[in-house]
């Protein structure tokens, strides 16, 4: 019984001592967790995190999937000094310091990579540090050096892959990519379509070694999903001819910026976005985007829609006759003038709108909406024009029109602003909002929503396609419609536009000059240039806007903006719309039907050629490498710029010529078929770091 009575106190104290236990951990538990939580986890968070993984941003492409921004990959090699053997390490350190003193001459030297190496081999650091920003190429190289081409575990080398984002057609619709900036709003497709772009999110555990944060397990482990692709509507071609034409009038009347857009008329798709402004120091960069974001007085190509409220409300037809009393005439007390001293009394709407009659436009309009009930007509019929509201492109930023409203704005509304409205003052739109109206117009009356993505892609399977979509079946009557679109083929016929015409196309189009600093007397008068229509007049393929900021010397629409139209059309129709095989009136092929196709190469080769054959040509460019186009019956040589430190864009190329420029660039050169360059395998715009290339020829 004593011996029972013992056996349980020793039960009973064990397990006392193991309650006690219980409960002090317990306690101590509850105090660390409950109590002490935060103070713990923040000193745990300064060692070891979980971190982000960067996934392979997607791809941004054009309609023919040139890439427009592309995340190029670099790479960083590291090595873990504990677990490579001393023999090893000690046999190959000096063949390894000469080959990192080989490969990289203006780090360390050979003495100082063997001190680097010993020293952090001593200290036993896992993840010293051996090169980072590296190419494929020059990664493959140093992962093949003494000792770091053993495993990872003998040899101790990671390697960890990011990225960094490119834009291979460098200021090519720049702005309307967009940005991807780490700390920093993303703008244009990039901020838009950032959810698809970006990639899954996955995160890596890290843990802090000074100076660096390292990861706890082997990076190679993690491969994070990428990012889907974004398929745009944008022809790299059409915004090549934009940019450059655009670019040149800007340098040409020292203008403070400039936009042009280019927008397919059937469906909305925007073929071509450019926009440039001046950086203080002569040159022009897409550094914002006026086409979606810059809100300004239309001025004339405005009257485009006060035009078509008169014919759609019945109010005037071409024909209704209008007092022009000379171009001056007052609206209670302020007087409009037109542009230009015409001494014509009185014409029709026709006519009125062909010389851009301020004071017709005005006078009709003021006839019939500056009354009771007639300025709230105005306004339903511009908002059944699709004119009161942004256009819903995939951009952010785009502003919404401001336009006068005669009960909400009755402390604005006066006596003058219907007159004022109608020419095109009083009231503010983008370029793109003006834009659609005309596109509208072209398109017979129905109205599209524009858009810059027609698809978004993971690998083969597309994720989600976007197709043209309607806005309006019909914004106008037929008649009013038709209209319209003789108004515009008369400005170029016999209008403000005449001096633009050619004799081997037509287009139809309205001329725009607006004072921008009117309301200030005593300043040095300001204004925008612009012109707006579409091309071929009849079934028109494209639409397009051109305007120019505060032009210097010149500054009509029709002298600063319209060339630029006229010579986008031009290059374009040689381009797309086949118009060598075009007829003339006589029924027989015009010369441009033998002339070649776009072609890119060395100049004198080509000089020497269409002097051979009897081929007219217009040599704009004093470099030795060219583009050569067909162009008014010509073939027109321009300049192609090769930049030493990167790889350039040798597609049209012969196989000759893109083998010559690209192994003067220090590029190994691997060639498959035969012909011109179809394809390359590095994009245009990587750094030149003498890797090998591989060119496909069809």
């Amino acid at each position: 019984m004593e011996k029972k009575s013992e056996l349980l106190i020793r039960l009973y104290m064990v397990v006392g001592a193991f309650a006690l236990v219980a409960v002090v951990i317990f306690y101590r538990v509850v105090k660390v967790n409950v109590f002490e939580g935060d103070k713990w986890r923040k000193k745990g968070n300064v060692h070891v995190k979980w971190k982000p993984i960067e996934a392979d941003r997607g791809d941004i492409y054009a309609m023919d999937g040139s890439p427009l921004a592309t995340s190029q990959p670099f790479f960083e090699i590291r090595m873990d000094l504990k677990v490579i053997k001393d023999n090893l390490f000690n046999g190959k350190l000096d063949s390894l310091a000469f080959k990192l003193n080989k490969m990289f001459p203006a780090g360390k030297s050979k003495e100082q990579w063997k001190s680097y190496l010993r020293s952090n081999r001593g200290k036993k650091n896992a993840y010293c540090l051996i090169a980072k920003d590296l190419t494929i190429a020059q990664k493959e190289t140093v992962s093949n050096f003494p000792i770091l081409r053993k495993s990872k575990y003998k040899g101790g080398a990671m390697v960890d892959r990011y990225f960094k984002r490119r834009k291979p057609f460098r200021e090519l619709a720049s702005r309307t990519i967009g940005v991807d900036r780490e700390n920093a709003d993303k703008i244009g497709l990039e901020g838009y379509f950032d959810k698809f772009l970006k990639g899954a999110n996955e995160k890596r555990l890290m843990k802090y070694i000074k100076p660096d944060w390292i990861p706890v397990y082997d990076p190679s482990e993690f491969t994070p999903q990428s990012g889907d692709d974004v398929y745009t509507t944008i022809d790299i071609d059409i915004q090549d001819i934009a940019h450059t034409e655009l670019e040149s009038a800007l340098v040409q009347y020292q203008a403070k910026a400039g936009s042009v857009i280019v927008m397919e008329v059937a469906t909305g798709a925007i073929r071509a976005i450019t926009n440039l402004s001046a950086d203080g120091k002569g040159n022009y960069r897409e550094s914002y985007n006026h086409a979606i974001g810059r809100l300004s007085e239309p001025g004339s190509t405005f009257k485009l829609a006060t035009a078509l409220a008169l014919m759609d409300d019945g109010y005037a037809q071409l024909d209704t006759k209008v007092d022009l009393n000379k171009g001056r005439m007052k609206f209670y007390d302020q007087t409009m003038h037109d542009s230009e001293w015409h001494g014509i009394e009185t014409a029709d709407l026709r006519k009125a709108f062909e010389i851009s009659s301020n004071v017709g436009i005005a006078n009709l309009a003021n006839q019939h909406y500056n009354k009771a009930g007639g300025n709230t007509k105005f306004l339903r019929t511009l908002n059944k024009f699709g004119l009161l509201d942004p256009t819903g492109i995939e951009l952010i930023g785009e502003r919404t029109p401001f336009v006068k409203d005669p009960i909400k704005d009755k402390k604005k509304w006066s006596g003058t602003t219907i007159p004022w409205m109608a020419h095109g003052y009083e009231l503010m739109y983008t370029p793109l909002q003006m834009l659609n109206l005309y596109n509208t117009v072209a398109n017979d009356g129905k109205m599209m929503k524009p858009y810059l993505v027609s698809k978004i892609m993971q690998g083969d399977k597309v994720i989600e396609n976007f197709p043209p979509k309607v806005i309006k079946k019909k914004i106008a009557s037929a008649n009013a419609i038709k209209g319209a679109q003789d108004l515009l083929e008369g400005v170029v016929i016999r209008g403000t536009g005449r001096k633009l015409q050619s004799e081997h196309f037509d287009f139809a189009g309205k001329t725009g000059t607006t004072r921008i600093n009117y309301a200030n007397k005593d300043e040095e008068k300001k204004y925008n240039a612009s012109f707006a229509g579409y091309f071929p007049a009849n079934n028109p393929k494209y639409s397009m806007m051109v305007v120019v900021y505060d032009p210097q010397g010149k500054f009509y629409g029709g002298t600063v903006a319209g060339p630029v139209f006229r010579n986008v059309v031009e290059k374009v129709h040689n381009l797309k719309l086949d118009l060598n095989k075009a007829i003339n009136q006589g029924g027989e092929l015009i010369a441009a039907a033998n002339l070649p196709k776009r072609r890119i190469g060395y100049k004198k080769d080509f000089e020497k050629v269409f002097e051979h054959v009897g081929i007219e040509y217009n040599n704009k460019s004093k470099s030795n490498w060219v583009a050569v186009d067909p162009f008014d019956n010509k073939m027109l040589i321009d300049k192609k710029s090769i930049k030493k430190s990167e790889v350039p864009d040798v597609r049209g190329m012969g196989a000759r010529d893109a083998v010559y420029v690209l192994e003067n660039l220090g590029l190994l050169v691997e060639l498959e078929g035969q012909g011109q360059v179809k394809k390359q395998s590095i994009r245009p715009g990587a750094k030149a770091t003498e890797q090998k290339i591989k060119i496909y020829l069809d």
